[in-house]
């Protein structure tokens, strides 16, 4: 499994330095650790409080802003998340990710797909340009996150493709939980060796792009293909020895939306009986 970068917004370095004086940021500092530490703790609500009300003196600290954005976030405050996350961005432009990478949660969360889609977009052109350093230490961003009734998924891009079968999307499915036919049909193939046993594997789906479709993608569509694009397909892994197709894009890349609803369907259809 690849890693995964964080999102929250608050705790990557910056390179814009601190603009108060030392004993100001002291003072800022000592008002903003109440909420710091409801945040650590989970206590979501009371950290949004906090740090909120931290604003009205710091109105254009990029630490309180950024810190005050990832608590409205954990607090499910979405809109004002992301409206602090814009205000830190509009004032601290040379810094971007992760807080844009937090955005992209936000607005997949309020499904804002077609800001979503672009912003994605930024982000897979931005870690194909290799300009943007912020981007430098992880190959997949997790820019989705969404319960299934049995857990949390957690959606990771991967810009540049990762893997034999140039993984695009992965989603990290919860452990243990309640299969569908489709993935009990998966899960029962090739499960009888000890390493197909292993209990610490974490199930997870895959959009990815096999090199042995891409024969039949160049015949059906020239055109796209001397583009660069390529045929994907919307697969299952629920142990190490298993994998069951879910779903095929033979006409392209698909959108994000598509795979995620594809993805969402196996994990809730008809149970096993």
């Amino acid at each position: 499994m690849q890693g995964a970068a964080s999102v929250d917004g608050s705790t990557a370095g910056s390179v814009d330095e601190d603009r108060l004086p030392a004993k100001e940021a002291l003072k800022r500092d000592a008002l903003m650790q109440p909420g710091l530490d409801a945040l650590k703790r989970g206590d979501n609500a009371t950290a949004y409080t906090a740090l909120h009300s931290v604003l009205s003196s710091y109105p254009d600290d990029l630490f309180v802003l950024r810190s005050a954005a990832a608590a409205a976030m954990a607090a499910g405050q979405n809109e004002q998340a992301v409206s602090l996350f814009h205000q830190a961005l509009a004032q601290f432009p040379r810094n971007p990710w992760p807080m844009r990478n937090a955005i992209i949660i936000l607005e997949a969360r309020m499904d804002r797909w077609a800001d979503f889609d672009r912003d994605v977009a930024a982000l897979r052109q931005a870690k194909k340009n290799g300009m943007d350093h912020g981007l430098d230490r992880d190959s997949g961003f997790v820019i989705d996150e969404f319960d299934v009734g049995t857990g949390r998924v957690r959606a990771v891009v991967y810009p540049l493709g990762v893997g034999r079968y140039h993984t695009l999307y992965r989603f990290l499915l919860p452990q243990p939980v309640q299969m569908s036919a489709v993935a009990e049909a998966s899960s029962a193939k090739n499960t009888s060796s000890a390493r197909c046993q292993n209990p610490d594997f974490q199930p997870y789906m895959d959009a990815e792009s096999d090199d042995i479709d891409q024969a039949d993608f160049r015949k059906a569509h020239p055109d796209k293909a001397a583009k660069g694009e390529r045929s994907y397909s919307l697969d299952s892994y629920w142990s190490p020895c298993s994998q069951a197709l879910v779903g095929f894009y033979p006409d392209g890349e698909p959108a994000y939306e598509k795979v995620r609803a594809a993805a969402i369907r196996a994990l809730t259809g008809p149970p096993k009986r």
